[in-house]
């Protein structure tokens, strides 16, 4: 159990002093803004604008000079910058975002993410189409911790909220091209415009494609290029006085290479996920997401406002992965998820800024339609290696494995009734070995495909109320609270698509279904849950505001994917925290630090269960967590400003559900105590941003540096008896029980230049300078077959960029 015995001082005084020897995250002011300090950004964390230094919320918030100062191309990139949010997400369209530990490792559509992503107000949480580009965006929220009031089902890890720009009355328009390595080629434009005096059109478009990045063996091609373009836009129309309407819509489309994997079997490949890759299948992600929503505000009185955003969205995504990381015939292993899914929201709000009594009362409703399928394609001669790892034998003895011994036992064992084999032998006098040959011959060159498909409603509403009531003018109380409901129907279905095909007159074909029992079902469950808020702030002057806060989160119960059980319970977090907002020396210096501890319950968990074939299976744990994060910018002269942060996240599980069978069999392995995996214990990130004048213009040169210490990974397939690789060997990996991946530091530089004569900028940028060697993910479902894999993370990469504005 972690000690929690005078846990928040001691976070505090470290925060405090690791504070005080680190440097934030904030925009940088523009030139005439320096002189007074550090910009103030904007935030709408409690469904209001406010200062980020007067919400007591945990936030890191990335503003539009941010995003273009450091590149920042999507949610994936901010996990880099934020302390307690974690990223790494190798691919586009399957991604999974982590905020002080808790995620959701699911892939399948059973259950929801943990962390809720939100664009203009609008719900966009699967995990298919929430890494969406950051096209014409004026700012991005965090919020860490359960935002269960103000935000709802599914922020019970917290929320990300991009905010894009809105039309405006200004005629201006930009380019931006950008050429660099890896035949990296991007082309940026955006628009506004007035079309009356009452409408106003902002327009954007986004064009993307890199090439790859990884050798390949024995070819002259580079693997794990990007293809995707996207298209945004927002008409604003100010219908009377009282009323304005905003329009938006927007659509991207992705082609690409699917995410890279190696296996770390060296009996299947190099062992080294930096040498040239290898495969016997190119995988592939598409994604084609897109939606409109419209905004009424209704300014009711001089303090009260009415909003309503109606919403529908929907995307269809495909993404195809090489599964074994390897050449080898005997590893084959592909999976397939393909989803088409249709949401509509709607959301009204009424909120007051009284000079005492500011709140929010809002009610949502939400429907969802999605559709998954679940593609498993391997071979035959994969069952040799799917035997060999079920008898607990070290998966790099395959090789010496007799061809179609694993097929023989996978069959005999588990397919092939005994009655059936028994009659054969008498038939035709042949031994049981004879006969096992004779249909392995014939069945042993099949290709094999498996398919599950998938269907899921969701019917959710809401009803929440937030206020903060001054109680001096200095003490600051806020209540809030929100009941939801959450209603689900889940329909599965699966059955044989193959046959072991039997050489014996008389003897009929026998169906095969190995990936996924044969099952069909249609399930309905419903959720609900009250999520309350208290905060205390005190503002002890214009500079330094402290808060304590109680919140919890709440993310509905859901289904196994792959196969009928029980449904799991909703997940449920109970948040305490404490912090300090705090702006130093004439708003030259500004600290901001948060300490928190929280009781995780019913997280739900997927794993790969059983033997001889093991299948998905969800179950229930609990866990618990506590951290701090300490975020600092020092505005050392007019000219130079440092920003830096730090995180520190520690959990582990506190109770672990057994499924029957290990109850049964007395195989179950506990992981209580263990971290959650997933989430590095430290995180930390320092800037420099220097101004100076040059070239008749105004320029920056940007330094980072962002660390990510070691970090334990989700695994998706069984736990192997014997590791096909050796420890500590493998670049990337740390020689230890957990077997968690190494820290790692990247660095990037950036040197801008804008004009002063001419409406032209030019940015020249290097990323992981260093050229560092880190691996983003470990495991895989190809563990069953004894091919766990690896992703290397991004190398050196290098460009150009040239904007004008008009």
């Amino acid at each position: 159990m972690l000690n929690n015995n005078n846990w928040l001082r001691s976070k505090v005084n470290m925060a405090i002093m690791l504070g005080l020897m680190s440097t934030y995250t904030v925009t940088a002011a523009e030139a005439d803004e320096k002189k007074k300090g550090l910009e103030v950004i904007e935030v709408t964390a409690q469904k209001r604008s406010e200062s980020i230094q007067t919400v007591p919320i945990a936030i890191t918030a990335f503003g539009e000079g941010d995003i273009q100062k450091m590149g920042l191309a999507n949610v994936n990139d901010l996990g880099l910058l934020t302390p307690g949010l974690e990223t790494n997400n190798a691919t586009a369209t399957q991604t999974s975002f982590n905020i002080r530990g808790i995620t959701t490792n699911d892939f399948g559509i059973g259950l929801d993410a943990a962390v809720a992503v939100y664009i203009d107000g609008v719900y966009v949480g699967r995990r298919g189409t929430s890494n969406m580009n950051f096209n014409d965006v004026e700012r991005v929220e965090v919020l860490k911790g359960p935002q269960g009031t103000l935000f709802g089902r599914n922020s019970a890890a917290g929320a990300i909220h991009i905010i894009t720009k809105d039309a405006t009355a200004d005629n201006e328009g930009a380019i931006k091209f950008t050429l660099g390595s890896h035949d990296k080629r991007k082309v940026e434009f955006s628009t506004n415009f007035m079309i009356n005096e009452n409408m106003n059109f902002r327009g954007s478009f986004n064009s993307n494609h890199r090439g790859g990045y990884l050798e390949e063996k024995d070819s002259v091609k580079m693997y794990g290029n990007q293809r995707d373009w996207s298209a945004r836009g927002a008409l604003h129309w100010d219908v009377s006085p009282d009323v304005e309407t905003i329009i938006r819509a927007d659509y991207t489309d992705t082609n690409q290479q699917g995410r890279p994997a190696v296996t770390l079997n060296t009996s299947y490949g190099s062992g080294d996920p930096f040498a040239p890759i290898e495969y016997d299948f190119e995988g592939k992600e598409t994604r084609e997401a897109g939606g409109i929503s419209a905004e009424v505000n209704y300014q009711l009185t001089d303090q009260m406002a009415l909003t309503s955003i109606t919403a529908y969205r929907q995307f269809e995504r495909t993404n195809h992965m090489e599964d074994d990381g390897s050449a080898y015939a005997r590893a084959y292993f592909t999976s397939n998820l393909i989803e088409d899914q249709n949401q509509f929201s709607q959301e009204f709000r009424v909120t007051q800024n009284g000079d005492d009594f500011k709140w929010t009362l809002g009610a949502t409703l939400f429907h969802e339609n999605i559709t998954q399928q679940t593609h498993a394609h391997f071979n035959t001669r994969t069952f040799d290696a799917l035997a060999l790892v079920q008898s607990g034998a070290d998966p790099r003895d395959i090789l010496g494995l007799p061809f179609g011994m694993g097929v023989a036992g996978v069959y005999a064992q588990q397919f092939i009734p005994q009655q059936t084999l028994g009659q054969i032998m008498v038939g035709t006098g042949l031994s049981f070995e004879e006969v096992m040959g004779a249909i392995v011959s014939v069945n042993i060159y099949n290709p094999h495909h498996e398919r599950f498909d998938n269907e899921g409603t969701t019917n959710s509403a809401a009803i929440y109320f937030d206020g903060t009531y001054a109680l001096t003018d200095s003490l600051d109380i806020t209540l809030g609270a929100r009941y939801t409901y959450d209603d689900k129907e889940f329909y599965l279905k699966t059955a044989p698509t193959n046959e072991i095909i039997m050489p014996f007159d008389g003897i009929d074909n026998i169906p095969l279904a190995v990936a996924f029992i044969p099952d069909e079902a249609t399930q309905e469950n419903s959720w609900e849950k009250f999520t309350p808020r208290i905060v205390i702030d005190y503002q002890w002057n214009d500079d330094i505001m402290t808060y304590v806060s109680y919140s919890e989160g709440f993310k509905s119960g859901g289904f196994n994917t792959l196969g009928e059980a029980p449904p799991v319970e909703a997940e449920t977090v109970k948040n305490t925290e404490v912090g300090i907002k705090s702006s130093w020396f004439e708003n030259k210096v500004r600290l901001n630090l948060s300490a928190y501890q929280y009781d995780y319950t019913n997280l739900q968990q997927l794993e790969l269960f059983g033997s001889p074939v093991p299948t998905y299976n969800l179950r229930n744990v609990d866990a618990e967590g506590s951290g701090f994060d300490v975020e600092l910018i020092w505005q050392a002269t007019e000219d130079l400003i440092f920003t830096s942060n730090y995180g520190n996240t520690q959990t582990e599980y506190t109770k672990w559900q057994f499924f029957d069978a290990e109850i049964a069999n007395n195989s179950g392995v506990s992981k209580v105590g263990e971290p959650i995996s997933g989430m590095p214990e430290d995180q930390g990130n320092i800037r420099m941003d220097y101004y100076f004048e040059g070239l008749d213009g105004q320029m920056n040169f940007h330094l980072s540096y962002a660390y990510t210490g070691d970090r334990t990974q989700d695994i998706d397939g069984p736990a192997l008896a014997v590791l096909p690789f050796e420890q500590g060997s493998v670049t990337g990996l740390n020689d230890d029980e957990l077997n968690s991946i190494s820290s790692y530091g990247l660095t990037n530089i950036r040197l801008s230049w804008e004009s002063d004569n001419h409406p032209i900028h030019l940015a020249f940028f290097v990323n992981n300078l260093t050229d560092e060697k880190y691996l983003m993910q470990t495991g895989g479902q190809a563990m069953a077959v004894g091919s766990p894999i690896a992703t290397p993370g991004l190398p050196k990469m290098y460009g150009i960029e040239f904007g004008m504005d008009f």
